[in-house]
């Protein structure tokens, strides 16, 4: 089974994916934070430079309901190497859906249907697709289905959510069961894929499940990956070129604690040398310490003294308490 990274805006960068394939791995495609603009910005370039990145797949996501930026960024991304993109039809923020896009490219598939006939035709790079079931009502996942359909899509994750519904409640997996049944491409599961149970609980409803993508369930327990694939591990693991992939990850319950500190240590020393200043890579630091306090069984209170560092070398102090 394939087990892909979620992407995650001003998480999940190539800074923190480096440094989880090199501690965890056991992931067979990650995927970048999404790429908007209609030329590629020093912070964009940055994260897809092929020097910049050290995993053994990665894809660009684009975010866009225009045609015309997206095959900008396309080609630009042609001329880096890359072989496929993954366009962005999931992402529920506010801010995103209210310009139809994200997720709330859904709302019109007349529209959804123009744009997706110039992507296809102009192209020159396979295209992969993020997407949700729709926007309030799972009656209208039939009609989307019906539009891939259409469509030589390379592979289709489906977060088994509506946009309205964020984040919260139960992910819809009898729907992701539907697009087995009516579609002929190959398909991922993105939804609550939190444990051993979760993935356990979809594969007894969809048993021919054969990739699955992880977000916010492996920055909780960075360990997640190759927990997962111990479930998996019988299965055999193909990425696009029809390559075996080698999962590096070997955590060990009696080592699991030094992992996490050489994980934790590597992406703050590259956070340092890349930031400017202390604030800017504290702020980084902590919003991932909103996860990782899970992980370690930290409370309020012991999380306290991180998030009250002002400094690296407070912060450096917070973490040695812990």
């Amino acid at each position: 089974m394939n087990i892909y990274l979620a992407p995650m805006e001003g998480i999940t960068n190539y800074i923190y994916r480096n440094a989880y394939e090199k501690y965890y791995g056991n992931i067979d495609k990650y995927f970048t934070p999404f790429i908007a603009n209609k030329n590629l910005k020093t912070k964009e370039l940055f994260e897809v430079l092929p020097e910049n990145n050290k995993v053994n797949c990665l894809i660009p996501q684009i975010l866009g309901n225009k045609s015309e930026t997206v095959l900008s960024i396309i080609n630009q991304l042609k001329e880096l190497g890359y072989k496929e993109v993954n366009l962005n039809f999931g992402c529920p923020s506010k801010t995103v859906t209210t310009k139809r896009r994200g997720a709330g490219i859904l709302a019109d598939l007349n529209n959804l249907t123009k744009f997706m006939d110039e992507i296809f035709e102009k192209s020159e790079l396979d295209i992969s697709i993020k997407t949700r079931l729709g926007i309030e009502s799972l009656n209208e996942w039939p009609d989307i289905l019906k539009i891939y359909s259409k469509y030589p899509i390379k592979e289709l994750i489906i977060h088994a959510r509506l946009l309205e519904e964020q984040y919260k409640g139960l992910p819809h997996i009898e729907c992701f069961k539907e697009a087995q049944n009516t579609l002929n491409i190959p398909l991922c599961y993105n939804g609550n894929i939190d444990d051993e149970e979760s993935l356990n609980k979809l594969l007894k409803i969809c048993p021919q499940t054969s990739s699955i993508m992880i977000g916010r369930g492996a920055l909780k327990n960075p360990e997640l990956s190759f927990k997962l694939r111990q479930i998996t591990s019988s299965v055999s693991t193909t990425i696009n070129m029809g390559q075996t992939t080698n999962h590096p990850g070997t955590v060990k319950s009696s080592d699991s604690f030094q992992t996490f500190k050489a994980f934790h240590n590597e992406i703050l020393e590259n956070y340092i040398k890349i930031m400017s200043g202390d604030t800017p890579t504290l702020f980084k630091m902590k919003e991932l310490w909103s996860f990782w306090g899970t992980y370690l069984n930290l409370s309020p209170k012991d999380l306290k003294p991180i998030r009250k560092a002002k400094t690296i070398k407070e912060y450096e102090i917070a973490i040695l308490l812990i």
